[in-house]
């Protein structure tokens, strides 16, 4: 393994472990619970996941409470918010 390639590998496992240490372990939510923790509307979210956008949900429709933090972290939900006011 290159110099480099080890390099990265590092990077994308203090990644890993960070995001591991930043996790709150507050729980799940339901779309309802997500979209007043977000401050939109049930419809606005279920478009965004139509357009393939929106925080990440787990294989039972749940939302994690971290998750829903890392999608407002992420800007896509100001840029959203932004073009339908």
């Amino acid at each position: 393994m290159s110099l480099q390639a080890e390099i990265q590998s590092l990077k994308e496992r203090v990644a890993a472990l960070e995001w591991e240490r930043r996790k709150t372990g507050r729980g799940r939510t339901n779309q309802r619970g997500a979209a007043d923790y977000l401050g939109r509307s049930r419809e606005w979210l279920r478009k965004l996941h139509l357009q393939g956008k929106g925080p990440r949900r787990g294989v039972d429709g749940s939302y994690s409470y971290d998750d829903l933090d890392a999608f407002i972290e992420g800007g896509d939900t100001a840029q959203s918010i932004a073009s339908e006011n």
